[in-house]
């Protein structure tokens, strides 16, 4: 019987002979990326052994780099960033890596997830079979608790295969070498002071590593990692909306099969709090209420000054006017959207991206701009700044644009107050690094 390195070997033997061309060979690039990283590789030959790992494939997803598939046993590794690693972007190496340990957890928590999906599963059927109301908060909650551990988990799985690589590189390795080696990953959980010569690196509150600069699952590392991984990256609107389109087939498909025998069945009322599931903003299937509780609009009181009326500049009534100051930012947006979508929405998904901290175009991540899942999903440069509409709920155009007056006016106001600080300050030397 071959042994998990033999296992290992021809894995990606199969992957380097499929993927080799007369100027790239992404399945080199692979293998080396795994043997030079020994705690990576120690993990792969653990999965190959317990049966949960069995060939590598392509990734053509645009700009992803891995991803594990627990059904398959594949893990799918992208051909283009192998090719660039390969041409010498340090960077992008050291992102797989962080990616591959990632991925590898899933790996190791493959049961786990089976498990899950068995459970959601189940608990969905019953539901629905069940008389009317059919809740299905419970469910959604403890399911992205469970998805939610799982991540988190891999995530610093992910987080520990990069930091034994830099340590392993060079033994006296700080936190601004890890920073330095991955800036796009660690610049979620690393906070840079550049005020400071020199400049300081420190793990974001609720955060502690170790002197080996790994990160242990301490009950406050993983309440961190939830806050800085899962939830800035939108993972619950992302797994319970999936949860959601899969209770919402298989509602219509129990009402289907319960009108065959009574033509006249009533279609049961179906319900879940998104709020205290802990994903608000996921997109709700027709037919499935929210209900959550909303915010009541605010009642100025007595004596309050009455809110600012937001006029319009002339020839500039809305951001699809050249003169209006959004324009270049919209056009961005509606050139990567389908024209299905109507162009209040698109207006609507970029204030809700202005608000979310992506105020300029320049803060957009265009690749990742488009519509999911029937929703308007706008990605930041920076990560860890996405947000994601229904387009079905954009206010009309003529609201957006009033709203997008009062960010604008907004964004002058504090743009001027900091060109006052700056003209009252005492001038310093600015520092590099």
């Amino acid at each position: 019987m071959p042994t998990p390195q033999e296992k290992l070997d021809a894995m990606l033997d199969a992957y380097q002979a499929t993927h080799k061309t007369a100027t790239t060979d992404p399945g080199k690039q692979l293998r080396e990326l795994i043997e030079t990283t020994p705690g990576l590789k120690a993990t792969f030959l653990d999965q190959i052994d317990k049966g949960r790992l069995e060939k590598f494939v392509p990734l053509a997803t645009p700009g992803a780099l891995g991803t594990y598939n627990a059904y398959d046993k594949a893990m799918a590794v992208s051909v283009d960033q192998l090719n660039d690693a390969a041409r010498g972007n340090v960077q992008t190496a050291n992102s797989l890596r962080f990616t591959l340990g990632h991925e590898i957890d899933h790996a190791v928590t493959r049961d786990a997830r089976l498990a899950e999906d068995r459970t959601l599963e189940a608990s969905v059927r019953r539901i629905a079979a069940g008389p009317s109301p059919h809740d299905y908060t419970d469910t959604l909650k403890a399911y992205n608790e469970s998805v939610r551990s799982r991540e988190v988990g891999a995530e610093i799985a992910g987080f520990n295969a990069l930091a034994g690589y830099v340590k392993g590189k060079n033994p006296s390795a700080t936190l601004k070498d890890m920073y330095d080696a991955s800036p796009n990953d660690m610049q979620m959980y690393v906070n840079v002071d550049l005020s400071k010569t020199p400049a300081t690196y420190t793990p974001k509150p609720g955060l502690t590593l170790g002197a080996d600069l790994s990160m242990a699952s301490t009950p406050e590392n993983i309440a961190g990692m939830g806050k800085y991984f899962y939830e800035a990256t939108g993972y619950p609107e992302r797994k319970v909306g999936q949860a959601l389109g899969f209770i919402a087939s298989v509602e219509q498909e129990a009402l289907r099969t319960a009108r065959i025998a009574d033509p006249t069945r009533a279609a049961p009322e179906i319900r879940v709090n998104l709020k205290e599931v802990g994903a608000e903003t996921a997109p709700v299937p027709g037919g499935i209420t929210d209900t959550s509780p909303r915010l009541a609009p605010s009642t100025p009181s007595v004596g309050d000054p009455p809110a600012p009326r937001i006029e319009a500049a002339p020839g500039a009534i809305d951001p699809r006017t050249p003169g209006h100051p959004d324009h270049a930012y919209f056009q961005l947006l509606r050139d990567r959207l389908p024209s299905s979508v109507p162009d209040n929405a698109v207006a609507y998904a970029m204030l809700q991206a202005k608000q979310d901290g992506m105020n300029e175009p320049s803060k957009v991540n265009p690749s990742e701009v488009g519509l999911v899942g029937g929703r308007i999903w706008i990605s930041g440069n920076t990560p860890g700044f996405r947000v994601g509409v229904d387009p079905a709920h954009a206010q009309p155009m003529e609201q957006v644009a009033k709203d997008l007056g009062v960010v604008q006016q907004g964004q002058e106001h504090t743009r001027e107050q900091q060109r006052q600080v700056a003209q009252d300050a005492p001038q310093v030397a600015a520092h590099g690094r």
